[in-house]
């Protein structure tokens, strides 16, 4: 199973999100350039918030996200955070909703 804050699982969310929003494919690239470094502060972010009260989490999940260590971070994740996944497809659903309402008033 594909954990929820891979480079892969987030490449997959921006094409899909990039598709619901209706752009063409010769633009896409250049909107998951834009998109990609917001996404994942946006997670990191609720990451970090949900842990902060704990020095010894926020070291651990800095380091591994330096050394990009995605699966262990997760199975990390997923010992201190109660309903990990949900609280990640969480984000990404807010994070969803939150893009295609602006897009749409943009109309």
């Amino acid at each position: 199973m594909e954990n929820k804050i891979s480079k892969t699982f987030q490449e997959q969310f921006l094409d899909e999100l990039i598709q619901k929003a209706w752009f063409d494919s010769e633009n896409a690239d250049l909107l998951k350039e834009d998109l990609r470094p917001i996404l994942k502060e946006r997670i990191m972010l609720y990451i970090y918030k949900e842990i902060q009260n704990n020095q010894n989490d926020v070291d651990m999940v800095t380091r591994l996200l330096n050394e990009e260590k995605y699966e262990e971070l997760t199975a990390r994740l997923q010992l201190i955070i109660p309903d990990f996944d949900d609280f990640i497809y969480e984000i990404y659903a807010q994070f969803e909703d939150e893009y295609l309402e602006n897009f749409a008033n943009k109309q």
